[in-house]
């Protein structure tokens, strides 16, 4: 063989591996996806709170854990040109209260464990705030703890909600 027989050996094979690296990575498209199921949707302090919130609340309200908070905010057209609406996509709020029957929102409510006392915490907590007081949303931040006072919830939680019914109703049954 020439060198340049060879030389001409070297890049078709190379030329071939990048051509068969790139169709495995793009091509098929119906290969294996890196994803799988994670084992809980929430933390062990998150259920925690979760189950002792289930007994604060009334019939009438519904907990969805792990609320985007694009999901609950709206943000004119301009207002997402201006950089506002990415900084409600990629947020997500620890668990949202609403109205069983029409899923009005009724409160927005974050368990603040010790993360939030760092300062990126307590600057995204800031905006967070400033956000659903902008629109309304009244949020409630409860210190993470390993127990609930069911009884002190459910009187924060009254506290808090507007035009969502009687809290006074009897909780669920558990």
């Amino acid at each position: 063989m020439t060198p340049v027989q060879i030389l001409e050996l070297v890049i078709g094979v190379g030329f071939l591996c990048v051509l068969i690296l790139l169709l495995r990575r793009f091509g098929a498209g119906e290969g294996r996806l890196p994803y799988f199921c994670k084992d809980f949707l929430l933390s062990r302090g998150e259920t925690a709170f979760y189950h002792a919130l289930r007994r604060a609340l009334p019939s009438h309200l519904m907990i969805c854990p792990k609320v985007r908070l694009g999901d609950i905010l709206g943000c004119s057209a301009e207002g997402w040109k201006a950089g506002f609406g990415a900084k409600i996509s990629q947020k997500h709020l620890d668990f949202v209260l609403a109205d069983i029957d029409t899923t009005a929102v009724a409160l927005a409510i974050e368990l603040d464990d010790r993360t939030h006392q760092r300062a990126d915490r307590q600057e995204r907590d800031a905006f967070l705030d400033r956000a659903l007081s902008t629109a309304g949303v009244p949020i409630l931040r409860i210190p993470a703890a390993a127990a609930y006072d069911v009884a002190a919830l459910k009187k924060q939680i009254a506290g808090l909600i507007k035009d969502t019914g009687d809290l006074e109703q009897e909780p669920r049954k558990m």
